[in-house]
């Protein structure tokens, strides 16, 4: 990884080259077919879901929720706000799982590893056992009622039953996809199945919604689909990029940029006035089509409460090293532009609700909407981190040191450091002098600029959001130092959204 890195940085990209025409044969290929799965009935000729009878008192009172990524940081911050709005009747996650139980289970884990309730004990519901109906606030608490439905992205009807995928089509009012594998050392293609055909299947579930109100569909990407941009292009645009080169060369990004194209070329689809007649045979009386919203998440770090990260995360590893090594890298005057992810968990469900006030006609030419979900404050920076650490802790009697020198302490130390993992990746970032420059992004590198009208916008958060200060850093690597080196906390490291 780390020569491939370096190649690409100096011009050797004969693989880059081949990734670069798969990214754009993978948008082609996954453009999503309207079509339902072959085991879904279709309703009058249409590919929408048929109707249901919701039997009286089965009609929900309140918006009914579809969330993946449940298990990673940000979608846990998401479910634990989720359960606690008062008008959300029913929380649908889709996990991957054995079983209903197993499902539970880890949706529940996922939360109290975040200092989050957890789930109540489990217990069977219609749509857990593949009935056509299921309960939804809970009656003892009025609170939204939690169900953990075991599934296969990867199969078009989701692996889910007939009766299952049908309710889902016609009850769901939000689905927020936010699972994604964020693997820094997976090629492209390692992407293809379980995400990149999982999102086209979620797509063509939200098409199938058979109601009056239109779905609204929030796919949670990342600025890592867009941070090859050129400088001159800056601010980055609140847009889809067309060119696959503007992702950043690992697979984990370029697959979120082939994510967002096959979004954007779904938009585009069903947005139009001249639909694909071999994909869909719709009436003037079909439903709303889906409104549709991409948004790039910025580099995430703990929450504003408890501090906890995860902690197979570059940052928390690179910081773990910290106790053992006596030593961290000096990146300088890197901007610590993190977003805490309980407030990038409560931008999305704003935005969310949001988007129930901002669906005006789709424009096929515009393209989908994005919006950025990052913290823009240059302030504070690496080198006030680490004052903060040796303030924190001074029996540590923290060095700083060149990169690729704190490199060489890392490779040579013992595997039994977590952060030895992302050698290649640190390698291919700064091994070659980079980072030590005067501003930590490579010398004179101009630092990254996204537009955040639209965000700011439709999000209050986003409105609001500020730099850093130095008590959430001294939480933050509080829990570092107690955590972190352990392998402890937070589940597995998903870094933005699990």
């Amino acid at each position: 990884l780390s020569k491939y890195l370096v190649n690409v940085r100096k011009g050797l990209v004969t693989e880059s080259e081949d990734e670069i025409k798969l990214m754009k044969d993978l948008v082609t290929q996954y453009n999503v077919r309207t079509a339902l799965p072959h085991s879904i009935k279709q309703s009058n000729g249409t590919n929408k879901a048929p109707e249901i009878d919701h039997g009286g008192n089965d009609e929900p009172c309140g918006e009914s929720i579809l969330l993946t990524g449940a298990t990673g940081a940000l979608g846990a911050h998401i479910l634990h706000l989720l359960r606690s709005s008062t008008s959300v009747s029913r929380i649908t996650c889709l996990v991957r799982a054995s079983s209903p139980l197993a499902a539970h289970e880890r949706v529940s884990k996922s939360l109290t590893a975040r200092a989050k309730p957890g789930l109540p004990p489990f217990s069977p519901t219609p749509l857990t056992t593949n009935a056509s109906s299921a309960a939804h606030n809970d009656p003892a608490t009025a609170k939204p009622t939690v169900i953990c439905l075991p599934c296969t992205l990867s199969d078009p009807a989701l692996g889910i039953s007939p009766e299952t995928y049908t309710h889902l089509a016609n009850t769901t009012n939000i689905i927020i996809h936010a699972a994604w594998a964020v693997n820094f050392t997976a090629r492209l293609r390692s992407f293809e199945k379980d995400h990149i055909a999982g999102l086209s299947h979620l797509l063509r579930l939200s098409n199938a919604h058979n109601s009056a109100e239109p779905i609204r569909f929030l796919f949670l990407s990342s600025t890592a689909s867009v941070t090859s941009t050129p400088a001159s292009k800056y601010p980055i645009p609140e847009q889809v990029s067309s060119n696959p080169e503007e992702a950043s060369p690992l697979g984990y990004s370029r697959s979120k940029w082939v994510a967002e194209n096959i979004v954007n070329a779904f938009y585009r689809q069903v947005s139009s006035s001249s639909p694909d007649d071999d994909n869909r045979n719709l009436s003037t009386t079909t439903p709303p089509t889906p409104n549709l919203t991409i948004l790039r998440i910025g580099q995430l770090t703990s929450d504003t409460t408890a501090g906890i990260w995860n902690t197979s995360e570059a940052y928390p590893l690179m910081l773990s090293t910290a106790p053992t090594l006596h030593a961290l890298p000096d990146l300088q005057n890197q901007a610590l532009d993190w977003l805490p992810v309980d407030i990038a968990a409560k931008a999305v469900l704003e935005i969310a609700e949001s988007m129930n006030h901002h669906n005006g006609a789709a424009d096929a030419e515009t393209g989908c909407p994005v919006l950025h979900i990052l913290n823009p404050s240059p302030t504070p920076t690496w080198s006030d981190l680490l004052k903060c650490i040796r303030a924190a802790s001074p029996s540590l009697d923290l060095q700083t040191l060149p990169p690729r020198e704190w490199l060489g302490r890392l490779e040579a130390f013992g595997d039994e450091l977590p952060a030895k993992k992302l050698v290649g990746l640190w390698k291919g970032a700064f091994g070659d002098g980079k980072g030590e420059g005067g501003d930590g992004q490579g010398g004179e590198n101009r630092p990254m600029e996204f537009e955040m009208e639209r965000a700011r916008e439709m999000s209050t958060t986003m409105r609001d959001v500020g730099p850093l200060d130095g008590e959430f850093l001294g939480r933050m690597w509080r829990w570092v130092e107690e955590h972190a080196a352990a392998g402890e906390g937070g589940g597995r490291g998903d870094g933005r959204l699990g």
